[in-house]
């Protein structure tokens, strides 16, 4: 049975690993202050006697989240990795992981909020889909692994998006929903960009991230959460932050 211990466990993204692991066959390894509350969190996945929490430093390979700021640091036989995390929208509140972008679209959400910048966003649900891969199957890591969405998102689509999921979420909140907040793009406006245009350096490389992917289950990267899901749920999080 796989021994995964994870250290810091803080915030949303370490806590939904966590509990990502525990619907596999494998021992999840916390610090013992952590092992009573997180037993009793889980109790009812526990019962089926697939998963396992125990105090230990015992294990097969350690995540480490966010001494680094944005940096998820794997130790696995002597060999250590940092996954760099890259534009994610989190569902709650992480120590160490920032972004800028984010907390100014917080921030000046009630007002006129002007950027501009592309932005690879990935939801917390596909960086945490892609973390419990590579704990489960063990495959050679780079010593930098760059996690982040495949397509890119102007600066202006994410504010036009995130402005309208805030005015349906004050409007449903005080009952003043009005026609015109009903009547939105079912999604972002996406333009079509010449491939030859595309300029590859912005992106963060996601060649080895892919790699290692397949080299666990032959899936590859291929994150599957929407640009507007992300966005609820990141918003969610902060409404209840």
């Amino acid at each position: 049975m796989r021994r995964i211990q994870i250290q810091h466990l803080e915030g949303s993204v370490a806590q939904s690993f966590a509990e990502r692991l525990l619907m596999f066959e494998c021992t999840v390894c916390i610090d013992a202050s952590l092992v009573e509350s997180y037993s009793e969190r889980y109790a009812a996945i526990l019962t089926t006697g697939l998963s396992f929490i125990e105090a230990s430093t015992d294990a097969d390979v350690c995540f480490s989240f966010f001494d680094q700021e944005n940096i998820v640091t794997v130790e696995s036989e002597g060999l250590t990795s940092q996954i760099r995390l890259h534009d994610v929208l989190p569902t709650g509140s992480n120590p160490g992981l920032n972004n800028l972008f984010l907390e100014q679209l917080w921030n000046q959400k009630e007002s006129s909020y002007q950027a501009t910048g592309t932005h690879y966003w990935v939801s917390e649900s596909d960086v945490v889909e892609a973390l419990v891969r590579i704990a489960l199957h063990s495959p050679t890591l780079p010593d930098i692994v760059d996690i982040a969405g495949r397509r890119g998102w102007l600066a202006q689509q994410t504010i036009d998006e995130f402005s309208m999921l805030w005015q349906r979420t004050q409007a449903g909140s005080t009952g003043t929903f009005t026609a015109s907040l009903l009547d939105q793009p079912p999604s972002p406006k996406i333009s079509v960009v010449p491939i030859q245009d595309v300029v590859e350096q912005q992106r963060p490389p996601l060649g080895p991230l892919h790699d290692v992917l397949m080299e666990c289950d032959e899936q590859g990267w291929q994150p599957t959460s929407p640009l507007r899901t992300g966005l609820m749920l990141y918003l969610a999080g902060r409404i209840n932050d």
